[in-house]
């Protein structure tokens, strides 16, 4: 039987296949202990900011039933290499200890370059709000959220 350079370009590819579903796999699993390691903190909000390539990252926050801080952990990488890891400051300010309504009340005002760049967190502190006063988001946020959901799709 002779190989072809087509074959061995496919045998590459069908490797390569392989090696990122095993990847994603463990990604996955770090990223479930990480959720059951900060769940055992209290409360749990989970952020996602999208990269293109290298500036993502998945903030996870744990606080009590007050709103105060017990847990942060990031992570932020390239590819499968990316682990959690623990997150003491935000904004140059300490994190553990702190109050989610704080943090949520210093960053009200950031523009939208600021509000992009620390989306993980911000999405992780609104999530910890909207299950610590058991609010629902309004129309207008709603609709903003849509928007917003629909013009990502486009990249």
């Amino acid at each position: 039987m002779k190989i072809t350079g087509l074959s061995v370009a496919l045998l590459i590819l069908l490797a390569l296949l392989i090696l990122q579903s095993i990847g994603g796999y463990l990604q996955i699993q770090n990223y479930r202990k990480a959720v059951r390691r900060m769940h055992k903190l209290g409360n749990v909000g989970l952020g996602q900011k999208r990269g293109r390539f290298l500036n993502g990252h998945v903030a996870i926050i744990a606080c009590d039933n007050d709103g105060i801080i017990t847990g942060a952990e990031v992570m932020d990488g390239i590819g499968v290499w990316a682990r959690f890891h623990p997150v003491d400051q935000f904004l140059e300010k300490k994190l553990t200890g702190s109050s989610i309504f704080d943090f949520l009340e210093l960053t009200k005002d950031f523009d939208k370059k600021k509000f992009k760049r620390y989306q993980g967190y911000l999405r992780a502190f609104e999530a910890l709000e909207v299950r610590l006063t058991d609010r629902e988001l309004t129309r207008e946020q709603e609709k903003y959220m849509e928007e917003r959901n629909r013009g990502r799709k486009r990249f």
